[in-house]
């Protein structure tokens, strides 16, 4: 599925007009809290597995970089490479998966013919278990580690306490099967670029598969060009005053339609070149709420909010819902990341009609933005199923099967005649069976992020013009690559609380003065033992 929300979304539900929420966050290739070493380049050096370019596939038209950004094909293939033709990976028995649930569960057996169909391919049965991302996820597994009651496969966030420690207790040491030259048995996983394999090294130790999304997993704002020309205003935001007045203009409280579908605090952050997360500053590890401008930032979304110009409703509602209003037109402006906007497109909104501001700076010209972590999660296989394991990476290898092939059409757009047909070379898909392909099978492997569309080729060039921008300009919490023990532990019940205090804040619950108080609070309950655990990790990886 592809919804452009992130784990933070998820935990934001609650908080609503809280924050417009940023990039999702990656885990971190990690060691032990008292093995900083593990940090080291030479350390995960020789768990990576080699990268081999997935042979017969087409080269990209636009090609990515190492900051991120993702390989782009202007022209859709019109041939295909049936990377397992007259073989399957599975080995005939059930293979049982657990991944997270971000909207309606899929229809189940034997009416899902995507399913039905996949099984066919894998030769082995796909069993799973779907359960709603955020803490009904984190509590589904601990009660499976509590009885050591693993499924084959299954998704890991970063959210998972002491999370190096969980993985070298329960789960499968992968290094022997795809460290350096081994993952030449598994074609479509050496074809993973290397940039995502590093954070899932452990203490040396390779013990996920990487489910990568570059700067697809970038936070950016919206909009609807053709709400904004309906307003007689222009889609041009060079600075704060743009924005607000751009607000103004597209809000029409008599035909329910607000300007901001969810609230816009991270993009006015951006625009004060506030950056993302942890950074160095004069070789000092310093967090983004300590940055001088945060106040700053936190009386311009007030204002916008006390002005009327969010939906009213936002707190109360999912971020699915963020997207329904922008979809049909109850929103010309939200937040999103920038895998979101495809799915937006088959929502209803115009091709020609959506896009993505600039970060512009506050007072004008430009600002940095933000990049999201280069993945979504990882997989990984219980230390359990070790008898099983080179079925298992076989199956993940499929799914891995990377774009070109006919394994990821159908992973991606389901059962040609059914889920989809072609007209033209353009793959028009049927909406009322998308849900069939909901069953989180992407979260148990996948194939490199590409930026691609058979249908709109403005949005390759634009999408890859927008990502190019912030590949080179763009910063990155440094959390995102380095390890700190007190982090994991404490990081969701600190991420808590700062959104919490977003929130009273800028629903003018308290002062904004009340922010500077709440940064004294962060540092006393974990914020400075985090600093210096990032400090040494970031001294021993050379940063």
């Amino acid at each position: 599925m592809t919804s452009g929300l992130s784990r933070r979304d998820l935990l934001k539900i609650g908080a609503g007009l809280g924050a417009m929420v940023a990039a999702p966050t990656a885990l971190a290739g990690c060691g032990n809290g008292s093995s900083p070493q593990a940090n080291s380049p030479q350390s995960k050096l020789g768990a990576l597995p080699k990268y081999i370019r997935f042979p017969g596939v087409p080269a990209p038209d636009l090609p990515g970089n190492d900051q991120g950004l993702i390989d782009a094909f202007t022209k859709y293939p019109t041939s295909l490479v049936d990377a397992w033709k007259g073989r399957t990976p599975g080995d005939g028995k059930p293979v049982t998966g657990l991944a997270q649930l971000n909207g309606a569960a899929p229809p189940g057996l034997p009416g899902n013919v995507f399913w039905k169909t996949v099984n066919e391919r894998l030769g082995s049965p796909v069993e799973m278990q779907l359960v709603n991302a955020g803490d009904d996820f984190n509590t589904k597994i601990a009660t499976m580690s509590a009885g050591d009651d693993f499924p084959d496969m299954m998704q890991i966030n970063s959210s998972v306490p002491a999370l190096d420690q969980f993985l070298a207790a329960k789960m499968l040491d992968l290094t022997p099967y795809l460290s350096g030259d081994n993952v030449q048995k598994y074609p479509a996983l050496a074809n993973v670029p290397t940039r995502y394999w590093e954070a899932c090294v452990f203490d040396g130790k390779l013990y996920g598969l990487p489910i990568a999304r570059g700067l697809l997993s970038a936070w950016g704002l919206y909009f609807r060009a053709d709400l904004i020309e309906e307003a007689g205003a222009e889609a041009k935001v060079e600075n704060f005053e743009d924005l607000y007045q751009l607000a103004k203009a597209t809000t029409n409280p008599k035909k329910g339609v607000w300007a901001f579908a969810n609230s816009p605090l991270d993009y006015i952050r951006m625009m004060l070149s506030i950056p993302a997360g942890w950074q160095q500053t004069d070789g000092k590890m310093v967090n983004t709420i300590e940055h001088e401008n945060q106040q700053k930032a936190l009386e311009a979304a007030r204002k916008i909010i006390a002005d009327g110009l969010v939906n009213p409703d936002v707190a109360a509602a999912p971020p699915s819902q963020w997207q329904q209003w922008f979809g049909s037109k109850k929103a010309a402006l939200m937040g999103g990341t920038y895998s979101a906007w495809l799915s937006l497109t088959q929502q209803g909104v115009p091709a020609d009609k959506i896009g993505l501001f600039p970060v512009a700076g506050y007072d004008g010209g430009s600002a940095p933005g933000w990049k999201g972590g280069l993945n979504n999660n990882i997989a990984v296989i219980p230390a359990k199923n070790k008898d099983r394991a080179e079925t298992l990476l076989k199956i993940a290898d499929f799914l891995a099967s990377p774009f070109g092939t006919a394994e990821h059409r159908l992973l991606s757009s389901g059962v040609e005649g059914h889920n989809y047909t072609v007209d033209g070379g353009k793959i028009v898909p049927n909406k009322d069976l998308a849900n069939e392909r909901s069953l989180g099978l992407n979260y148990l492997a996948a194939p490199p992020p590409v930026i691609a569309s058979s249908t709109d080729p403005r949005y390759v060039q634009l999408q890859y013009a927008a990502q190019q921008k912030l590949a080179a300009n763009g910063t990155m919490d440094l959390a995102l690559t380095l390890f700190s023990d007190t982090n994991s532990r404490k990081g969701p019940q600190l991420e808590k609380e700062r959104t919490n205090m977003e929130f009273d804040i800028i629903l003018g619950r308290k002062p904004v003065s009340a922010w500077k108080e709440y940064v004294e609070r962060w540092k006393s309950a974990g914020g400075d033992k985090i600093r210096g655990e990032l400090q040494k990790a970031a001294e021993v990886s050379g940063g």
